[in-house]
This record gives C-alpha cells, structure tokens and sequence, in this order.
C-alpha cells in the first residue's frame, strides 16, 4: 500500500492568502451553482487506460448526467470498446487514451493515447470514431500524444505530442468531419532546449483567456507562450525551470487573464513535490508567482476553477485543496477524500470537471494497477477504486463534501481499471 496522509474530513482552514481564477485541461469554464441556474443537460466521457486488446484500446463510459443525480450507483448509458471502435478508421486503435476534451460546439470529443501517440475524433451524436491520427515520432522520442486541445475557433486540435518533445497542429472541419496532420505547423521544441529548459515534453496547451495564444508547459520545467496559429507555430516568451519546476500536469487560464500551474515531478523523477505557481503574460513575456511550496508524500495535479476558487487536486496525499484566486497564500479549505462515501478508502484523486449548474465536481479515482503516471517504489498515483467521486459544490465552491463514488467495471478483454481524464459534455438545451 502506498504511503499518503491520512485524511478524515474535510477540514475549513484559516483563511490565508492566494492569488490567480480558473480551469486546466479546459474543462467548461462555468461560474459557481446559484439559485437563478438553469438545469442544464450533460453527459459525462470517462475514458479506461486499460488495453481491451493485447496492444492498445481503452474503454469509453458515457453517463447521464440525471443517472448521476439519482441516489444509488448509475451505469454508463454507453460503454464503447476503443480497440473495436477504431477499426479501419484511419491509423486505428491507440493505446492509453489518457485525456479527452471537446470542440466548443459539443458536437465532438477529441481523445489522446500518450501510450501511442494517437488522436481520435469521436462523434458525439453517434459515438463513432471518425478520425484516428498517429503524431509524429522523432530523434527525440516515440509520439505520445499527452493532451490535446480544439481551438476556440473549432477550425484546429492542438496536440502536447510529448514523447517526440513537438507540439502538433491537426485541422478541423467538424461539420465535414475532415481531419489532417499539418506537419507544417510543427513546433520543434527539442531545438530549444537549454540548461533552463532541459526536457522540453510538453504537457499540454492551454488557450489563455483571450483565446489568441496558447500556455504549453514542460515535463523538464518552464513553459512557452506559443503562437498556435502561425506556422510553423512560433514561441513568443517563456519561462525556466527556476520559474516552474518539473511537471506532468496541469494548468487552468482564469476569467482574469491569469494562468494557475501545479509542477510535482515529471514521470522519470523519483520524489513528488506540490507547488502551485500563478503565472501572468503579456503577448512578448510571461512572468511567474509561487503561491505555494510542499515536500514530502504530495504530489500537485489536476486543477479546476470553480467560481473564484481554484481546486487543486493532491493524488498522492487523497486531498483537494481550495484557493481563493483573489487573495494570496495557504488554501482557504482542504477537501480530504477519504470521508464520507469513501471513508477507509484510497482514492488517488486525478482529473476533474465541474457540472453544467456547478453545483457537483467530478473527479477520476485512479485504480490499483495504474498503467500511466505511476512513479516505481512511490506508487504516488495507486488507489484502490478505479472509478470517479462526485463532490458536491458549497459556498459558491470555497467547500465540499463527498456525495458518492462510481467504480468502473472493468472492460472486455482488460485486465485492471485506470480512468485519468474525464470530461462535460453540455447538451443542447
């Protein structure tokens, strides 16, 4: 079992200090549930790492967002082989689908393998696999395609390929489900390597709050504020590993303009660490803040915004700590997950999203047998589910309290159940 702290009930701490606002792999940017929010429909996409084929595949569950609100344990309306559902689509089945997002629209889900360096474009409506593409490998490294992001014009998927250190531009036509590898575009981030950016392995890309550039942290530390649509696309400012500190994920842009980024330790390192850092940009220059520095068995994740607090999931500590983006310091409150409905439990908190209303966050809860993220002899990323909790919303998001947890059942032809990314889709009303 893996060593973590304990964690009882969710603890309101002393108001301190922060500073920054909201979400990372974008999830919906919506403000906190109020009396006046309409209900809106939505479903909920959580992809399972876990191989339904000797080399690849996944399981997709898809469930209803009002089987979630219901008491008891909710079954996913759809539950999609990704082995089987990529046949002879384009470069095929992927392996490790370990992210998945949206168009603007809602009307396509775009997921990444970072076992295998695809990209597949599902049709919502039908929930077809209508485009699979491999990135590209290089002198650096095998493609695996970490994250992607559609831009907010709908016309491109930007891709964190971070095993060939390259971030890659896909076009887009969703209305004609045309898509293609622009290998143009291509950003060659090995090239800028140096002692302050010694492993240039993008994370992800973030479009900052006006939509015109892209955030795109790096596994070795630093980040570079990058001109998505130029091409070949073009670095415009960056940052250091003395600015930001090894990192995996993850980074939210606030409705301020700011940019919230957690660096822990990259996969190939052998201690974990939580620091959040607020970073703020000009279109020439980024400049970073350290709101808050921890040792020990912790390990900083995925981070959301609610309202104007700032969830930061702790993965390895079972814990979730709340920042007022308007003030500056230590978390206003600390949600520990091994309470209520997951008392006793090892939960290993991952990704999250927040609910149309905004009234319940969920958050992926890694399984025993983690086939991504997990560092040897830490086992930072074990839990003992395999599935999501849902955390219902209080005070406009400065609290919450665990409602219910959902496991996975494990897939056709799988082994274990290692959900990461999970993601909204808003229906149309």
């Amino acid at each position: 079992m893996r060593a973590y702290l304990a964690t009882t009930l969710v603890t309101v701490l002393a108001a301190a200090a922060c500073g920054g606002q909201a979400p990372a792999v974008p999830p919906a940017q919506i403000p906190a549930a109020t009396a006046t929010t309409a209900a809106v429909d939505f479903e909920l996409w959580v992809p399972d790492q876990a191989e339904t084929a000797p080399t690849g595949g996944g399981t997709l569950n898809i469930y209803r967002g009002s089987d979630l609100a219901k008491a008891g344990t909710p079954t996913p309306a759809y539950s999609i082989n990704l082995a089987e559902a990529a046949l002879g689509v384009g470069d095929g089945m992927g392996k490790h689908p370990h992210n998945v997002t949206f168009n603007a629209a809602m009307t396509h889900a775009v997921i990444s393998y970072v076992g295998s360096g695809h990209v597949q474009v599902i049709r919502a409506a039908d929930r077809k696999v209508v485009a699979s593409i491999k990135m590209s490998a290089t002198a650096a490294g095998n493609p695996a395609a970490h994250n992607s992001a559609v831009t907010p014009a709908g016309d491109a998927i930007i891709v964190a390929n971070q095993g060939a250190k390259k971030l890659q531009r896909i076009t887009a036509d969703f209305k004609n489900d045309t898509y293609k590898l622009d290998t143009a575009a291509d950003l060659d981030l090995a090239a800028l390597e140096d002692a302050s950016h010694p492993g240039n392995n993008p994370v992800m890309a973030l479009f900052t709050q006006d939509g015109k550039y892209a955030y795109v942290p790096q596994r070795g530390g630093g980040a570079y504020l990058v001109d998505y649509a130029a091409t070949p696309m073009k670095p415009l400012a960056t940052l250091g590993k003395s600015d930001i500190s090894t990192q995996s994920c993850c980074a939210v842009a606030l409705k301020d303009g700011s940019i919230w980024t957690t660096a822990q330790g990259g996969p190939t390192s052998t201690t974990t660490a939580f620091n959040l850092v607020q970073v703020t940009w000009t279109p020439s220059s980024l400049s970073a803040k350290k709101l808050l520095a921890r040792s020990g068995n912790v390990e900083s994740h995925s981070v959301l915004a609610v309202g104007q607090y700032v969830w930061v999931a702790d993965r390895f500590a079972n814990t979730i700590d709340i920042f007022d983006s308007k003030t500056t310091g230590e978390p206003i409150a600390t949600i520990r997950l091994a309470t209520g409905a997951l008392a006793g439990r090892d939960p290993a908190p991952d990704i999250m999203d927040l609910s149309p209303d905004g009234a319940s966050v969920f958050v992926t809860l890694r399984g025993k047998a983690p086939v991504t993220s997990n560092i040897k002899d830490l086992n930072n990323a074990v839990g003992d589910i395999g599935g999501f909790a849902v955390l219902t919303v209080k005070d406009g998001g400065r609290s919450a309290e665990v409602r219910s947890f959902v496991s996975l059942t494990q897939g056709a032809g799988a082994s274990t159940v290692d959900p990461h990314g999970l993601r909204v889709r808003i229906l149309a009303r």
